[in-house]
């Protein structure tokens, strides 16, 4: 038993940073075009005044992106810290055990919140700190400096934004810091190239798209989660092993 819990942190690290992708990419393609969209297009709309030519919007696009992942470093780099903290506050595989129960319980309510099913995303965005945020965020949108639009986009990252939060909940399981702002990254990586092309003028996807990729990306948090409750349920020594008639699943 020690020896696979030994192990598990860094496995479920590992898994969680491919997790994490593609949940931004899938949520990129549904969530995030309804709700970042409209202020990603208002930035590039703004920033077309200074100059509308591919090759000085581009690198504008990237610098606030840059400034957005940042932002998300910095959030996962908090969660990882309150659990190095927490688990080193009591015995480790309790407090592990504890982190991976409410991670994956916030985690399938996040995820069920993303589909739809649970308000709980739509609390979060329609929230005073999210509207008072977006106002801030608005009246910054035609800044021309580039160090102007690298804080547009830390002020962006740090928005009420369900998915972020969902996936930043899922950092508390992580073995070290340092992992809980790689989770955080790997999500801003995925959401990339779509708010990209949407800054560039790409098309919006049809609203059923938009709904069939927010269902993946919610099925992927929910999954996420259900992996932290068997992983929870192995270091309370409830769970030994799941398996797929003779193949180990978990």
């Amino acid at each position: 038993m020690e020896s696979c819990c030994g192990s598990a942190p860094e496995v479920s690290a590992v898994l969680t940073f491919w997790a994490a992708l593609g949940i931004g990419l899938t949520t990129s393609l549904g969530h995030c075009i309804g709700m970042c969209g409209p202020l990603i297009s208002t930035f590039s709309l703004a920033q077309g005044r200074h100059d509308s030519r591919l090759r000085s919007l581009l690198p504008a696009l990237l610098i606030y992106h840059f400034g957005r992942l940042n932002s998300y470093a910095v959030i996962g780099l908090l969660f990882g810290l309150l659990a190095t903290a927490a688990q080193a506050a009591g015995p480790s595989n309790e407090v592990r055990g504890g982190l991976f129960l409410v991670a994956g319980l916030l985690m399938i309510l996040m995820g069920m919140g993303l589909r739809g099913w649970l308000p709980t995303t739509r609390f979060i965005e329609s929230s005073k700190l999210g509207r008072f945020t977006s106002e801030k965020f608005m009246g910054l949108i035609g800044t021309p400096s580039m160090a102007g639009r690298y804080f547009l986009g830390v002020a962006n990252g740090f928005l009420p934004c369900g998915p972020v939060y969902a996936v930043a909940i899922s950092a508390l399981t992580a073995p070290t810091p340092v992992h809980g702002a790689g989770i955080m990254v790997m999500f801003g990586l995925g959401t990339i190239p779509v708010l990209v092309a949407i800054g560039l003028g790409a098309g919006r996807l049809a609203p059923s798209l938009q709904r069939w990729f927010n269902l993946v990306a919610s099925i992927l948090v929910m999954i996420v989660g259900l992996e932290f409750l068997f992983r929870a349920g192995k270091l309370f020594g409830v769970i030994e092993a799941i398996k797929w008639g003779f193949w180990p699943v978990f």
